[in-house]
């Protein structure tokens, strides 16, 4: 017998069964499939509004997870992720609808009304893309997942320093809104933002490359290294020019003083993400030796109504 539960918070015993759900996944997909924000918001025990959502099925013993979601809002939208336990992927379509239900039935009954839902996927399937379809949700943003190995062997000059936390918060963060005022997430970072990415275990600052010119912070690259994937595999993880440096070649070197910086501290794998529809960057990661490894969607859509009121799974 399967059941929903919906709750702002999670217990020790449901949380740990979750690690365990997101660890299955990640086994079977070769990759965590979930955002960063994703992780720091089930990890924090600060998130008062955030709507988490279980889906288990009961046997004699116990309740197995066979599913999550976590629903959150943001300044005009609200955002869904969610993992289904990879042995019960033969179901995919009616559990996804579940899950999905329920995220738009708890999201509905707090803001009583129509609300804008993004639903992020990692690559996703044609039964994600029909439910996506069936919901009124469009893909509205496709993101890369490019890769290449290192060393690149190019050549580049560029002076970059470490970034010092506490003393470059200011200048990084100043810069960062500036370079992705066009970004619904990203643009919007805050201290606490960068202060949760820090009080990550991953987070080097050695791999966090600042480059500055006339005694301003003119762009960045900030790696991270994924200690716990089965390659040696680097990720660039934020990189920008500030605007006002913008035509001076500093998006190539930064990526490949990132890159190098990477290399030399035995990574064998290079990786970024980026979004589609940015051609230029695309076109210059491709240039630089980058291809194409997988592709993830963002589906968007005002939803007026949800299709299953009492959020029960089916």
């Amino acid at each position: 017998m399967q059941s929903i539960d919906v709750s702002a918070h999670l217990d020790a015993t449901a949380a740990s069964a979750v690690f365990d759900l997101i660890g299955l996944a990640e086994t079977a997909d070769g990759y965590r499939p979930v955002s960063d924000q994703f992780w720091v918001d089930l990890t924090s025990a600060t998130r008062n509004d955030l709507l988490r959502i279980r889906l288990t099925e009961s046997d004699s013993a116990s309740a197995i997870p066979v599913a999550y979601a976590q629903v959150s809002p943001t300044a005009s939208s609200w955002s869904v992720e969610l993992v289904v336990r990879p042995d019960r992927r033969t179901d995919l379509e009616a559990i996804v609808r579940t899950m999905m239900d329920a995220a738009i039935a708890a999201a509905s009954a707090i803001a009583r009304e129509p609300i804008e839902l993004s639903w992020l996927v990692y690559s996703p399937t044609p039964t994600h893309e029909a439910i996506a379809e069936s919901l009124g949700l469009a893909p509205r943003r496709r993101l890369y997942q490019m890769r290449r190995s290192l060393p690149t062997n190019l050549d580049f000059t560029l002076d970059t320093r470490p970034f010092t936390p506490g003393a470059d918060d200011d200048a990084w963060l100043h810069v960062n809104r500036r370079a992705f005022s066009w970004h619904a997430e990203q643009g919007q970072w805050t201290h606490d933002t960068l202060n949760s990415r820090m009080s990550e275990p991953w987070f080097d600052p050695t791999g966090f490359l600042l480059h500055e010119r006339d005694s301003r912070l003119a762009g960045f690259c900030w790696t991270k290294i994924h200690s716990d994937a089965n390659l040696a595999l680097g990720e660039i993880y934020v990189i920008a020019v500030d605007p006002d440096f913008h035509g001076l070649g500093l998006g190539r070197a930064l990526t490949l003083a990132g890159l190098h910086n990477m290399a030399e501290r035995g990574i064998t794998i290079g990786m970024l993400f980026v979004d589609a529809d940015t051609t230029g960057a695309v076109a210059l990661y491709t240039k630089l030796g980058f291809t194409i490894h997988r592709v993830d969607c963002m589906y968007q859509g005002t939803i007026d109504s949800h299709p299953n009121p009492q959020g029960d799974a089916r």
